[in-house]
C-alpha cells in the first residue's frame, strides 16, 4: 500500500491563511449562503474539527471569506490609484486592473459577484460599506477632472463614482462572459469616457 504523504504542519497564521484560502474557493463554487466548514475541510484536505478550530461557526467563517475579499479589493484599487495620474488614465488603469483580477483572482472576484446579490441578507450592509468605499477612492480622483457648474460639485463627484463601480461589476461579468480584448477594452474606453462626461468633461 502506497502510504499517504505526512500532512505539513503549518503555524497557526499559516493554517488559518491557509484555510481562508480554500474557503474563498470554496464559496466561490457553493455561494456564500450555502458554502460550509465540512466543504472547506474536503478542499484543504484536514479534518472538519480543524476548521471548527479556528472557525467557531459558520459565520466566523463568512466574515473571515469577505473580510478577505474586501480587504483584497480594496487593496487592488488603492494599488492602481496610487500613481497621480490624470482621471482618464487613472480611471483606465483602474479598469484594465479590474478586469485583470477577475482573469487571475476569479475566485475572489467570484465571491464579490456573488455579495452583490445578497440584498436581503445579513451580509448586504458589509457589501454597502466595501462599495462605498472604492467609491470613495474613486471619487478622489474625480475631483481631479472637475464638472461643468450644473450641479454641486460633491453631487457630480458621487454619481460618476457610482457609474465608476457599477461599471467595474460589468467589467468581471464580461471577463466570466470571456469576450475577445477588443470588445473589453471598448467597453473600457466608453466606460471611463461616460464616467468623465458625467463630470461635463
Amino acid at each position: 500500500m502506497t502510504k499517504k504523504p505526512a500532512r505539513t504542519r503549518l503555524l497557526p497564521d499559516d493554517r488559518r491563511a491557509q484555510l481562508i484560502c480554500h474557503a474563498v474557493a470554496c464559496f466561490a463554487d457553493h455561494g456564500i449562503a450555502r458554502a460550509t466548514q465540512a466543504q472547506v475541510a474536503a478542499r484543504a484536505d484536514v479534518s472538519v474539527s480543524a476548521v471548527y478550530s479556528y472557525f467557531r461557526t459558520r459565520a466566523d467563517l463568512v466574515a473571515a471569506v469577505l473580510e478577505f475579499v474586501e480587504t483584497t479589493i480594496a487593496a487592488m484599487v488603492i494599488d492602481a490609484l496610487a500613481a497621480p495620474l490624470p482621471a482618464l488614465e487613472a480611471l483606465t488603469n483602474l479598469a484594465g486592473r479590474t478586469a485583470d483580477m477577475a482573469l487571475h483572482e476569479p475566485d475572489t472576484v467570484r465571491v464579490w459577484l456573488d455579495w452583490s446579490t445578497g440584498v436581503r441578507a445579513n451580509v448586504w450592509p458589509q457589501f454597502l460599506t466595501l462599495q462605498s468605499r472604492l467609491r470613495v477612492l474613486v471619487e478622489e480622483v474625480l475631483v481631479r477632472a472637475g464638472g461643468n457648474g450644473s450641479a454641486p460639485e460633491e453631487q457630480l463627484v458621487k454619481s460618476a463614482a457610482r457609474l465608476f463601480v457599477g461599471g467595474a461589476h460589468t467589467l468581471a461579468l464580461m471577463r466570466f462572459e470571456n469576450v475577445s480584448e477588443t470588445e473589453l477594452n471598448l467597453f473600457i474606453d466608453q466606460m471611463v469616457a461616460g464616467v468623465l462626461s458625467a463630470l461635463g468633461r
